[in-house]
């Protein structure tokens, strides 16, 4: 079986995250770390073979590309994609040029991260790229009030389930909300593209 490792803080980031690998890779083992002492002691304590790591490079706990080094320093680069809401050209070459598998921006389209995703799993580096073109057709947009809502209940904890019957919504209206502004919203609007590499 492979054994996926997912580090990533947010409940309702790392419940979506889950879905889409469960929906396409249903044989898989997942492993959650919420920070980076928990994250540390499993990279150095479990003995599994990773498939892959998706690494979220602002967990608690972890400063800069910490986590990100000792992923390197345990010889497990290649099998990990940083999945962030930190869409940084310069952060994204650094991860490239560590011999990372991607660099995965959380606030992109559901279609794009279920696509990048895909890529990875197979082996493909995937590198995404911002901020290149000013607003136009496809451009992300501010964060909406609905998403605002969304958002204050996920801070509470609160899972996509009752976030949905809260506020009158499908789960997959919710996790489409929470994706296209996973961690910060840009303070204007842009259109992103990405790029195999």
């Amino acid at each position: 079986m492979n054994n996926v490792l997912i580090i990533e803080d947010h409940p309702l980031v790392a419940e979506m995250t889950m879905g889409l690998i469960a929906r396409h890779h249903p044989d898989v083992s997942i492993v959650v770390c919420k920070n980076a002492d928990e994250a540390s002691r499993t990279l150095i304590d479990r003995q599994d073979d990773w498939h892959r790591i998706l690494l979220d490079l602002d967990v608690p706990g972890a400063y800069g590309l910490s986590l990100a080094k000792l992923i390197r320093d345990r010889g497990l680069q290649a099998k990990c994609c940083v999945v962030t809401g930190s869409d940084r050209v310069d952060l994204s070459a650094e991860i490239k040029a560590m011999g990372f598998l991607g660099y995965i921006i959380k606030g992109f389209p559901v279609e794009q991260i279920t696509e990048a995703l895909r890529m990875v799993f197979q082996g493909e580096r995937v590198f995404l790229s911002g901020g290149n073109t000013r607003s136009g057709a496809g451009a992300e947009t501010y964060i909406t009030r609905r998403q605002a809502q969304i958002f204050a209940f996920a801070r509470d904890g609160l899972s996509s389930k009752q976030i949905a019957d809260k506020l009158s919504l499908s789960v997959g209206t919710v996790d489409n909300h929470i994706t296209r502004v996973c961690v910060r919203s840009t303070s204007r609007p842009e259109r992103k593209r990405w790029q195999r590499r």
